[in-house]
């Protein structure tokens, strides 16, 4: 400090000329004019000793008052002109006002408190109790001294100390409406330069009845941080009161109050470590009992890879009903704890709850990640399905368990069933394509199991095989059988056969339960070709298809035994009548085998005229080469008889 003291000599004289201040420091060393007062308040310290030369510091530290913030402070003190020691405070907050009065070989020092504020509007509170309306004021908030109270209903207002409330008053007629002001200022130690100085609310004293709050919902917004929503009464004061993991006691850590509808963060909260429970408390100032609302807690959700498995714990006790999500998707509902064991090793899985307690309210946890380490993959895979897509080519599909998330599947196969099944192909999809036997004559089984990331495999448990449709015909009846299909496990829905015309147009489907077989009458069918195919149908939607299988209905054609072309209009021509005839060639011969008609038209017949006559009785014969809608060529000759 010895560079202080040769720079400030020259200007100890003035300070000798400065007025007296009002309030004292600590240690009488010098008074200052006010002790507290809002932003914008002006500060004056003036000496009381009249001998040294006063340096002040109006945001000091305390706890060392040689340091070298302090130090740096003094000296720009210095540096100004010379003149009064005074400071506007632009800032709300609790400032220590340092002064150094350096004498000749030696320093004095000496504090003072003050406060600066930017105050809110006061807050009063108002109940009606049988009649008398008391008002409240909260010391605890309140940045004033002294309440000027005006009742509204032209008696005097009063004066009151902040220290005195509640007060009562008695209106004349509680069902009228009255202005109530209160107007805070401060006692002679402050400067009132205060805005948000005064209160109004027009009131109506019969409805000024005291409610409890209720806290409508409860969000975590991080790790730190939790916000409530809540209802209240705007004419009472309240306060927020937390407790920590249900052993501790509830304290207070905010006042609300000036709110009907609202929310309210808390923060500097460890929500991973802890559940904190939620409460809003109002005293009323009828009875001094406290008005409580609901309590409302958060969760808290922690959890454990083990060996067997996922351990999930949390506070199920603090809710009515708790729902455990794992990758956003429902896998439990009930009480903790909870033993995951549908996990893959080296899988990250993401879990969370939501919960709802007594009073409905539905809380939801923060999110928590666990990396499995259960050293085998505990769930096989039981639904595989497999459909012909041709001849040559199968596609097998298979359903993970739910929630795994495996990386590599391995696909097996066996000719039969009694055979062991072999490693056909691994692949990171969930399907696979087979094109290494022939579908439309045999079976073949399928299997699948996963590996994790700790090299296990899942056992091998359903074995799918292609199903194998087959047909046979007898008297216009298509009789179809087919293999059971065993790859659903015990979740086989039913089979379904499904008709269709050769341009693959569904014709008709029969949902014929689990039986193996089908009978199809086509004696009257409108279609020469027809395609069928099963299908096994889940419970849970997969679909299983077997091979197509086509049938072609022969075509029917002849020619009448004879037609009588006499005019008459009846059976005046003859001609090829048939049954799923695509083309046709019919010729006619006479006795001596000369071709005399030709027709490429099947409604196209012969009217029994010879280009210059009428043909002659007689018999004549025929040949018909007819092509069906397959291609297939078919031929039919005999005769028939011309009849005049």
């Amino acid at each position: 400090m010895k560079n202080i003291y040769l720079f400030i000599i020259a200007f100890s004289a003035p300070f000798l000329l400065w007025s007296q201040g009002n309030f004292p420091s600590e240690n009488g060393l010098f008074e200052v004019d006010y002790l507290k007062g809002c932003v914008g308040t002006t500060i004056t310290v003036t000496p009381i000793a009249a001998t040294g030369t006063y340096l002040a510091c109006f945001d000091a530290d305390l706890t060392d008052l040689t340091s070298s913030e302090n130090q740096t402070c003094f000296n720009e003190q210095a540096n100004k002109p010379v003149g009064k020691l005074e400071f506007t405070y632009t800032e709300p907050g609790i400032y220590n006002i340092l002064v150094l009065n350096q004498l000749t070989g030696s320093q004095q020092f000496d504090s003072l408190t003050i406060k600066i504020f930017d105050p809110e509007l006061p807050q009063l509170a108002l109940s009606n109790c049988n009649g008398d309306i008391f008002f409240n004021l909260n010391p605890e908030v309140e940045s004033f001294d002294i309440y000027n109270i005006n009742f509204g209903d032209g008696t005097p207002p009063q004066n009151v100390s902040i220290n005195n409330f509640p007060i009562s008053h008695t209106y004349s007629d509680n069902t009228l409406p009255y202005t109530v002001q209160a107007t805070g200022s401060f006692d002679a130690s402050g400067f009132n330069n205060c805005s948000n100085t005064t209160y109004t609310n027009t009131i109506v004293p019969e409805n000024l009845n005291e409610t409890a709050a209720t806290i409508t919902s409860l969000d975590l917004i991080s790790a730190s941080t939790l916000e409530i929503a809540f209802n209240a009464n705007e004419n009472q004061f309240y306060s927020v009161e937390i407790s920590q993991n249900n052993n501790t006691p509830y304290n207070s850590v905010r006042s609300l109050s000036r709110q009907s509808v609202g929310t309210l963060q808390l923060d500097n909260l460890d929500l991973t470590n802890n559940f904190y429970c939620v409460r809003i408390v109002s005293k009323s100032l009828c009875t001094g009992n406290d008005l409580l609302s609901n309590e409302v807690c958060s969760i808290q959700l922690t959890g454990d890879a083990q060996a067997d498995g996922n351990l999930l714990e949390w506070n199920s006790g603090s809710f009515t009903t708790s729902t455990l999500y794992k990758n956003g998707i429902e896998i439990y509902t009930g009480n903790s704890p909870f033993l995951d064991t549908n996990v893959l090793c080296g899988q990250t899985d993401n879990y969370e709850i939501i919960a709802t307690n007594a009073s409905g309210i539905e809380v939801r946890s923060l999110a928590v990640e666990i990396i499995a380490e259960a050293s085998a993959s505990q769930l096989p895979i039981t639904q595989v399905s497999t459909r012909v897509l041709s001849s040559g080519e199968l596609e097998i599909e298979w359903e993970v368990p739910q929630g795994l998330q495996p990386e590599t599947y391995i696909v097996y196969k066996k000719q039969k069933e009694s055979d062991n099944f072999r490693e056909i192909a691994t692949t990171d999809s969930t399907s696979f394509t087979d094109t290494s036997s022939d579908f439309t004559s045999g079976i073949s089984f399928y299997s699948v199991s996963y590996s994790n990331n700790c090299s296990g495999r899942s056992p091998l448990v359903a074995t799918a095989p292609n199903i194998l449709l087959t047909a046979n015909e007898s008297e216009n009846i298509i009789n179809f059988s087919w293999n059971s299909f065993t790859g659903y496990d015990s979740l086989l829905s039913h089979y379904l056969i499904r008709k269709y015309d050769r341009d693959l147009n569904l014709v008709d489907e029969w949902d014929i339960g689990h039986e193996t077989f089908f009978s199809d009458d086509v004696a009257n069918a409108g279609e020469q070709i027809y395609i069928y195919q099963v299908f096994a149908i889940s419970e849970n939607g997969l679909i299983s298809s077997s091979n197509q299988v086509q049938f072609k209905i022969p075509p029917s054609f002849f020619v009448p035994s004879g037609f009588t072309p006499n005019g008459d209009a009846l059976n005046e021509e003859i001609k090829v009548v048939g049954k799923f005839i695509e083309q046709v060639e019919f010729s006619i011969f006479n006795r001596w085998g000369t071709l005399i008609f030709r027709s490429n038209e099947l409604d196209k017949g012969w009217d029994g005229f010879l280009p210059d006559r009428e043909a002659p009785e007689g018999t004549y014969s025929y040949t018909i080469v007819v092509k069906d809608a397959a291609g297939e060529e078919y031929f039919k000759s005999g005769v028939f008889n011309l009849i005049r």
